[in-house]
Order: structure tokens, then C-alpha cells, then sequence
């Protein structure tokens, strides 16, 4: 009997010996202290979190299937640092949920709940990847820069051929007889190109949205569809990076029965300091009903460790749109105008404390 055990046991080794697996459990932590001098005419000091960066758990996984094959699943669920209530709705992983096939000369598949390729290839070329706090992401995040998930997807991301590199998703609305027209249902589709060589990186991206996406652009502007086309790059110097991009947004059929165009226009940088200390810099101008609105954005950090910063960030807004104020700003309700200045500007100020782990 022993024998017969040793000699099975034996059988399966070769089977499963190629076979590792890895679980990674991390997570970020953002809070602080943010006044804004103007919502609705009267300045606030608040003790807020997530203004950095949003506050995360997750699980990645991996599994080497062998062959430079490898399955690999991303958990993530975001929370309320402040309160400790979940994010995203209450979804217990709002922030990613899929699981798929990782191969060295394919490419990666994965099914689920997942970010567009606006999020994958272009948020880095944003202000608000590169240091500053969230506040500097776009008018309504209408471009979906910020990082909007959807449900029901099918994601291929290729393998990268001399430093070029794409991608593409399918978001199925999961109903019979197609469009639902509610948010629970929506139909997606995305895709992305990106050229990275040395220190510069170069992409573009484009998402479409039918149906209600739950998306901060389509619930203030009471759309039901979103077109979005994005360009942008980066180039990192010794102790300098500049990057910049541009975007527009074509949201259909809004509360006012007409289709409405964003266009966003940013550009910025990030000035290595010391090894210990960063200071970043944006400006944005956007466009959207025949009113402009501008926006300055720096943050400046000091690394206690490689996983623990303090910064200090001062955000600026104007427009000469007097009916929306300052337009979006922090803490501002979707389809209202609470947060919002009662002037053409707006001021804030945070000092916040971040841990990764």
C-alpha cells in the first residue's frame, strides 16, 4: 500500500512541479485636512480622504500554468477612509473584479469588471497620476481620465512589438434585445494604442458608451451615452518630466434635449527634487457650452519611505461661466450645486498624509 502511494505520489511531480502561484495583498491609504474657500459662498475646513489618491484594498494573483503561460485575477475594493463605508456603490470589489490568461507571446485576456483603455494608457499623462491630488482630473471626469469602471468586459492587451503596444474591450450589456437604456445595462466598447521608447511614451484612446453609464458626466448632464477620443504623452529628462494631453467628449441626448461637447486641454510636470522629495504641476483648460474653465493644480511631496509621503497641494479654479461658478470642485454632489463656488473662482488647500502597503 505504502508503494502504490509513493509510486502515485511519485506520477505527480512532473505534473505540477512548473506550477507557482502568487498572491500580492495591497492597498493605499490617503487622508487629510482640505479647506476650499468658496461652497456656496461660505469657506470649509474639512477632515476628508481619497482626495489623493482613492483609499484601496486588493488581491493579484498569479499562477505560472508554464509555457510563459500564467493565470492571473484582480480583486480591488475601494472604501471610505473617513468612515470606513465601501465605495463604488457598496460593491464589495467595485474597483476591479476579473480574472484571465497572461501570455508572454499573446498577450493578456481578461473577463470582468474592469477599467477602459482612457484609464490603461492615457491617465498617465495626466496631472493627477503624477502627483497632484484627484481634484485635477477634467470637468465632470466626462473623459473618464479618473478611472471609470465597467461591467460584463472582455479586455485583450497585447504583448509590446518595438515599444508599440494595443488594446481593446468589449463590455456587454447582458440584456436580450441589446440597449436597456438604464445603468445597470450598458453597452462598451474601448481602445487603445501606445508607443513607449526610453524615456518617452506617446498614446491614444478612445471609449464609447451606450446606455446610462453612472458615469459623473452622463448623471450631471443627464446623458445617456458618451464618445470620448484622447491623445497624450510624456517624456522623463534626469530630474524632469513633462506630459500633457488632450481630450473631447461627446455626451448625448442631455437634460436640456441636445447633445453636449467637452474638450479638455492639460498640460504639466513633475520636478525631481531630491530622491525624497517631488513637486508637480498642472494646468488645464477646458470647454464646454461656449464657457471656458481653467484650472492650476501643484502638489508637493516628501517620501518618509518608499511607501509614506506627506504633501502639501493647492488647487485653482476660474471660469467665466457664472451660472455653474467655479464649476466641479471637491465634495460636489453629481446634478446639484452644492460644493460649487458662488464666484467665478475657487480655492483649495490640503495637507494629507498617504501610506502604501
Amino acid at each position: 500500500m505504502k508503494k502504490t502511494l509513493l509510486a502515485i505520489a511519485l506520477l505527480q511531480v512532473p505534473v505540477f512541479a512548473f506550477a507557482q502561484s502568487s498572491l500580492t495583498l495591497y492597498g493605499i491609504l490617503d487622508a487629510g485636512i482640505t479647506y476650499v474657500n468658496n461652497q456656496q459662498g461660505k469657506s470649509v475646513v474639512m477632515s476628508d480622504s481619497g482626495i489623493l489618491q482613492g483609499n484601496r484594498w486588493g488581491l493579484l494573483g498569479k499562477e505560472d500554468l508554464g509555457g510563459g503561460l500564467k493565470a492571473v485575477f484582480n480583486l480591488e475594493s475601494g472604501f471610505n477612509l473617513s468612515n470606513g463605508a465601501m465605495g463604488q456603490g457598496g460593491l464589495l470589489f467595485g474597483r476591479t473584479a476579473y480574472v484571465g490568461l497572461d501570455s508572454d507571446k499573446a498577450g493578456v485576456l481578461t473577463f470582468g469588471r474592469q477599467y477602459d483603455f482612457m484609464t490603461d494608457f492615457m491617465v498617465e499623462n495626466s496631472a493627477a497620476a503624477n502627483g497632484t491630488t484627484a481634484v485635477a482630473f477634467h470637468l465632470f471626469d466626462a473623459d473618464r481620465l479618473a478611472g471609470e469602471q465597467l461591467n460584463n468586459t472582455v479586455k485583450y492587451v497585447s504583448p509590446t512589438w518595438g515599444g508599440v503596444s494595443f488594446g481593446a474591450l468589449y463590455g456587454f450589456s447582458n440584456v436580450a434585445g441589446g440597449f436597456a437604456g438604464t445603468d445597470a445595462a450598458p453597452r462598451a466598447s474601448s481602445f487603445g494604442l501606445k508607443f513607449a521608447q526610453g524615456p518617452l511614451v506617446v498614446s491614444a484612446a478612445y471609449t464609447a458608451v451606450t446606455g446610462m453609464t453612472g458615469s459623473l458626466a452622463t448623471i450631471t448632464l443627464r446623458g445617456h451615452s458618451q464618445r470620448v477620443w484622447a491623445v497624450g504623452g510624456r517624456y522623463r529628462f534626469d530630474k524632469l518630466k513633462v506630459f500633457g494631453n488632450a481630450t473631447s467628449t461627446l455626451v448625448r441626448a442631455t437634460a436640456a434635449g441636445h447633445n453636449a461637447t467637452i474638450n479638455n486641454y492639460e498640460v504639466g510636470a513633475t520636478y525631481f527634487v531630491t530622491p525624497a522629495a517631488t513637486l508637480t504641476g498642472g494646468y488645464t483648460y477646458s470647454t464646454y457650452a461656449s464657457h471656458g474653465y481653467n484650472q492650476l493644480n501643484t502638489t508637493a511631496h516628501y517620501f518618509l519611505s518608499k511607501e509614506t509621503d506627506v504633501y502639501l497641494a493647492v488647487n485653482y479654479q476660474h471660469t467665466n461661466n457664472q451660472a455653474m461658478g467655479a464649476g466641479m470642485f471637491l465634495d460636489t454632489t453629481p446634478g446639484t450645486l452644492i460644493g460649487y463656488s458662488s464666484t467665478e473662482n475657487q480655492v483649495g488647500v490640503r495637507i494629507g498624509l498617504r501610506k502604501k502597503f
